[in-house]
């Protein structure tokens, strides 16, 4: 695992919030690869065709007009080759509050374009077992 790595893939996931927050399916959809996937709040969204069409969407796009900021938590990464997995924190601000709290498990594959996200598991912290399960990493120097 080198540093350069760590901080390709830490890029990825601080790239989301930015992207989803001004609507940019598109640049949402290019963190992933052709077939990855995206699985929140009970919904699955595989591929880049669908992970840009729910950034597009009127649900996402009224979130946008009302103020919304997605802010990701700092990942810890674990590489093992040319497959990484990182799990983080993330809050979801509506206007001036609070509006979702959620762990993520994340996954990766270097690719000839370089780190894409193959998949992101998103679960509320509301005290399931699902949730603080997906932060569960193996620890790895």
């Amino acid at each position: 695992m080198s540093a350069d790595d760590v901080v390709a893939i830490t890029q990825l996931v601080a790239a989301y919030g930015p992207a989803v927050d001004t609507g940019d399916g598109d640049a949402v959809a290019s963190l992933f690869t052709e077939d990855g996937w995206y699985d929140v709040a009970g919904m699955r969204f595989e591929g880049r065709a669908q992970i840009a069409a729910m950034v597009h969407g009127g649900g996402h796009q009224g979130l946008i007009a009302e103020g919304v900021a997605h802010v990701m938590g700092m990942p810890h990464v674990v590489v093992d080759g040319d497959t990484a997995t990182a799990v983080n924190q993330s809050i979801v601000f509506r206007k001036t509050h609070v509006w979702r709290v959620a762990a993520n498990r994340w996954t990766f594959a270097r690719t000839p374009e370089g780190w894409l996200v193959r998949s992101r598991v998103n679960r509320l912290l509301d005290g399931a077992q699902e949730a603080r399960d997906l932060l569960r990493q193996e620890r790895r120097a």
